[in-house]
C-alpha cells in the first residue's frame, strides 16, 4: 500500500508539474468521487472488523470447551502455577481430585508445565501489585492486576523450554521475576503431573517445588 501510494504521488508530482502560468480548468467538488474515497474504504473496515470477530468468537468458544486451566498468580517477585488435577483429565488418573502447584522465589525460577498441541487457558491473578504475564515465543502479553481475572488461551506447537518474565515494572527486584514455560508431550505432561501429585498430596500438604513464596 505504502509503495502504491508513494509512486501515485510521484507520478503526480511529475505529471501534473507547473510548466507554464496558464491555468488548468477549474472545478469545484466531486460528490461521487468523494463519497467513493470514503465509502469504499469504511466497508472494506467493517468488512474485515466482522469476519475477525466471528472467527475470534469460534476459536474462543472452541478454547474454553476444550482447553486445560493453569492458574497463574504473580507476587513480589515470582510466580505460582496451580493445577487442578480434576480439570487436568490425566492418563494416569482421570478421577484425581486436589490441586498441586509450583512456587517460585526470586532465586529460583518456576517451571510452568503444558502438553503441546493442546489449548491452554491461563488464568492471571495478582496477589499485590500489577505485573504482566509476557512468553515471547507466544507473541502474547497480558497484565495481572489485583482484584480481578484476566485470562486468554494458547495453543504451543512446538516442544522445549521458552524463557519468559513478567513485563510490567512491579518493585526493586522486577529483573528476577522470570519463569521458564516447559512444553512436553502428553505422557511427559501426564508423568509429571502424577509425580507432583504423589509428592505434594501424598502426605496431606502442599509442597513448593521451587521454594516458598515470601510475604
Amino acid at each position: 500500500v505504502f509503495g502504491l501510494v508513494g509512486a501515485a504521488l510521484v507520478y503526480a508530482m511529475i505529471r501534473y508539474r507547473r510548466q507554464n502560468d496558464e491555468l488548468p480548468p477549474q472545478f469545484h467538488g466531486g460528490g461521487k468521487i468523494e463519497a467513493a474515497m470514503v465509502g469504499v474504504p469504511v466497508l472494506i473496515v467493517i468488512g474485515l472488523f466482522t469476519i475477525s470477530m466471528i472467527i475470534l468468537v469460534q476459536i474462543d468458544d472452541k478454547a474454553e470447551d476444550e482447553a486445560l486451566t493453569i492458574d497463574v498468580t504473580g507476587f513480589q517477585f515470582s510466580w505460582q502455577f496451580a493445577y487442578n488435577l480434576n480439570d487436568l483429565g490425566t492418563n494416569t488418573d482421570p478421577n484425581a481430585e486436589g490441586t498441586i502447584a509450583v512456587i517460585g522465589t526470586p532465586a529460583n525460577d518456576p517451571i510452568l508445565y503444558m502438553p503441546v498441541d493442546e489449548p491452554v487457558e491461563f488464568l492471571l491473578k495478582s496477589n499485590d501489585v500489577i505485573h504482566s504475564f509476557y512468553v515471547k515465543d507466544f507473541l502474547y502479553k497480558l497484565d495481572l492486576i489485583p482484584g480481578r481475572v484476566n485470562s486468554f488461551t494458547v495453543t504451543a506447537r512446538e516442544t522445549g523450554d521458552f524463557s519468559a518474565q513478567c513485563a510490567e515494572l512491579c518493585g526493586t527486584n522486577h529483573a528476577l521475576m522470570r519463569f521458564i514455560v516447559r512444553v512436553v508431550e502428553r505422557d511427559e505432561f501426564d508423568a509429571w503431573v502424577a509425580a507432583e501429585a504423589a509428592r505434594q498430596l501424598g502426605d496431606g500438604a502442599l509442597v513448593s517445588t521451587s521454594g516458598t513464596q515470601g510475604d
